[in-house]
């Protein structure tokens, strides 16, 4: 009886400990600001009292993960995660791990300069999944915001998760899309018809042609199209599981001309975080007045960074009605 308690209980630990850095290993290869960053594995070192070999687990699935040494997250965040994750350790009155300190200093040793990284977001469907993303390390960069994801598209793509049974089988138009991250989950997760990112900054497009590549092309059940008799528009084509999936670059002022001379009618239009310039808002509903029937919705994301610019797109809506996401 004590032998078959004792077994439980180190079965708990195990699983507890196992739970812990899993959840640790995905905020880090998401790039958590480490301010905001859940570092309950570490409370409970306190009762595992921080074993070396339960540090080397979490170097190898952060730090020395081979994701990210194919596709490397940004250097000045790696030292800074494990910067703090030794001081975690040292405020419980414990040993650091050789291997943490050798990682440190080849960190320190690098250069803070490189202009993209990746960021990997681990996605659950029944397996686990991973989308990368390749983006600037800047958040404004060659006068556009969209060379990285931003909380929006975050919080909408969990959404989305949360309500897959909207999206299969549809028909899918994102505006401003960015580097993809919001259709990368919703591909993966939710088997749409047919999903069309849309953006119009020229980098952006590249950078999103090379994530939607990365992600979809490796995959066996995959399948790159001919686009050489289809609109100039189209920057990229190709055919993953059952998704039609497309990469357009789309003005919001050209909507009615791209919808008349390609016959678009989407049964969903999505967007994330694109409410930040007032000066976009006429094009936008103009936009979205020509995309939406009775027969199809909108889905917007927005980080709320000030309320009057909100409003601003809301009183341009007029008495269109969006499912708005906060």
């Amino acid at each position: 009886m004590d032998n078959n308690t004792d077994n439980s209980d180190i079965n708990r630990d195990i699983h507890t400990i196992n739970s812990m850095i899993n959840s640790l290993t995905k905020q880090f290869l998401c790039c958590t600001a480490l301010i905001k960053m859940d570092f309950i594995v570490l409370e409970e070192y306190k009762t595992y009292n921080l074993k070396l070999d339960i540090q080397k687990q979490i170097l190898d699935h952060t730090i020395n993960n081979d994701l990210i040494k194919r596709y490397p997250i940004k250097t000045s965040y790696q030292k800074a995660f494990l910067k703090l994750l030794m001081q975690k350790i040292e405020e419980g009155d414990n040993e650091i791990h050789d291997d943490l300190y050798a990682a440190y200093c080849r960190l320190i040793s690098l250069s803070d300069e490189e202009s993209v990284h990746y960021r990997h977001f681990l996605i659950q469907n029944g397996t686990l999944n991973c989308v990368t993303l390749k983006e600037s390390t800047n958040l404004i960069s060659q006068g556009t915001t969209g060379l990285c994801s931003w909380q929006g598209a975050i919080v909408l793509s969990q959404w989305c998760a949360e309500n897959k049974e909207q999206f299969c089988g549809k028909n899918i138009l994102e505006l401003g899309c960015g580097v993809g991250l919001t259709g990368m989950n919703v591909i993966s997760i939710c088997s749409p018809k047919q999903y069309i990112f849309s953006d119009c900054h020229p980098t952006v497009l590249n950078i999103l042609c090379e994530n939607v590549k990365l992600n979809f092309l490796s995959n066996e059940r995959s399948e790159l199209l001919d686009t050489s008799d289809t609109t100039s528009k189209l920057q990229l084509q190709l055919k993953y599981e059952q998704t039609n999936i497309k990469v357009i670059d789309l003005k919001w002022e050209d909507i009615n001309e791209y919808m008349l001379e390609n016959s678009l009618q989407p049964d969903i239009i999505i967007a994330a975080d694109i409410l930040y310039d007032s000066n976009s808002f006429g094009a936008l509903t103009l936009g979205l007045k020509r995309l939406l029937t009775s027969n199809n919705y909108a889905i917007f994301a927005a980080t709320i960074r000030n309320e009057d610019t909100v409003s601003q797109f809301l009183e341009h809506l007029g008495i269109l009605i969006i499912i708005y996401v906060c």
